[in-house]
């Protein structure tokens, strides 16, 4: 039998359910310990380390900014619509995926997260809000955050609610 026409051993796939969260805590470890590090990001003159195929993993603005960095170390500053209550939730998001922010900061982080482009957020930061404004009394306050964090503009609300996600809240 020639080796063309021998018959093909089993192929095999190991998926391990744990291996990327690994992963990343060591990642973040890295970050935190300032081992492997190879960009310093500037938000509001504080520095913060990390590790470029980390932001540019999770990033559309660190994609384009660190393609175009040649040198090890290099520092990125952020533009001033960015600020340290919104970028720092997003950094421990790129090497945890838990995104961590409370009500005072949800406008903070989504800012922060449409400017650099983070993935599939403003969705998360509408989940966080819905269930933690159930009284009538704060429906107004909470239809202009919605509105605002969903469609990133002040959005005027009418009798009908102009966000469709509303009519679920309201009702």
């Amino acid at each position: 039998m020639s080796a063309m026409s021998a018959p093909r051993s089993s192929v095999f796939t190991f998926e391990s359910t744990v291996h990327s969260s690994h992963v990343l805590g060591r990642l973040d470890e890295q970050r935190r310990r300032d081992t492997l590090c190879d960009v310093t990001v500037v938000v509001e003159g504080q520095s913060f380390r990390a590790h470029r195929s980390v932001l540019a993993s999770c990033s559309e603005y660190f994609t384009h900014r660190i393609s175009s960095l040649t040198q090890q170390g290099a520092v990125i500053s952020l533009p001033q619509e960015v600020s340290v209550a919104g970028f720092e939730p997003l950094l421990k998001f790129a090497y945890t995926s838990k995104l961590l922010f409370g009500k005072d900061d949800v406008l903070e982080v989504r800012n922060s997260a449409s400017i650099l482009g983070f993935r599939d957020l403003d969705e998360a930061c509408f989940e966080f809000l819905l269930p933690k404004f159930s009284s009538s009394t704060q429906v107004i306050n909470v239809d202009y955050i919605i509105c605002t964090i969903m469609y990133g503009f002040n959005c005027i609300l009418f009798t009908h609610y102009s966000c469709w996600k509303m009519q679920l809240f309201l009702i």
